[in-house]
């Protein structure tokens, strides 16, 4: 009888299935510093992790790699996350139980959503890190009360009439705002002012709370 953590298909113990997931979720942290080489290594560990039985097939890798050698497959996962669909994960057949695949379905299901996650998520990073280098980078100055209150708003979507009526002011004082902080981010564009701010870590969309470096006390309006 197999102990409880060895699955009973393949004979693969839990633990190596929750490494498996571990190493890639490093994988993402590291290639975060080389994100044009993301593709070609994330296919790779996954080969490594999972020693063959599984393969991530991306369209779009680079074409020096070639064409991959031919691979039997079981059953095949796609590989998305919400409107973005980016390849396809291959799941090799078990080679003692050629009518199971070598990974449980609920694993390979669990590899597919992972690498999905970690290729949307280190997409809208090097986008975001395209953008930011057309900014100057620069340590941007102390921001008001008021001011730390409209960049909010601002980097949560709100356009210069609703900043206004949320916060009871002119739209004009709304845009003279604007200025002030777009100067001191050192942006021209309203549309750049989100970017600066989340480049210079005054503000994260995940926290309710609006986090900024404290500011000396200073007139507000």
């Amino acid at each position: 009888m197999l102990a409880p953590n060895v699955n009973e298909t393949t004979g693969t113990s839990l633990q190596e299935f929750t490494q498996l997931i571990v190493d890639l979720l490093s994988l993402g942290q590291t290639v975060y510093q080389q994100i044009h080489l993301v593709c070609e290594d994330l296919c790779q560990e996954v080969m490594r992790a999972t020693q063959g039985s599984a393969r991530l097939f991306l369209p779009y890798r680079s074409s020096s790699t070639g064409q991959p050698d031919p691979f039997p497959t079981s059953v095949s996962f796609p590989v998305q996350f919400r409107n973005r669909t980016y390849g396809k994960l291959d799941i090799a057949p078990d080679p003692e139980r050629p009518a199971y695949p070598a990974l449980p379905l609920s694993v390979a299901q669990l590899l597919a959503n992972t690498c999905s996650s970690l290729l949307y998520s280190l997409e809208l990073t090097a986008l975001i890190e395209g953008q930011s280098q057309r900014l100057d980078a620069q340590v941007p100055a102390h921001l008001t009360k008021r001011e730390r209150e409209v960049l909010e708003l601002i980097c949560r979507g709100n356009d210069q009439q609703a900043i206004a009526a949320q916060l009871s002011i002119a739209p004009a004082t709304v845009d003279t705002h604007r200025k002030r902080i777009g100067e001191k981010l050192g942006v021209h564009s309203e549309r750049d002012i989100p970017l600066a701010a989340f480049r210079a870590g005054l503000f994260s969309i995940l926290d309710e709370s609006f986090t900024v470096t404290d500011a000396p006390p200073t007139r507000e309006d």
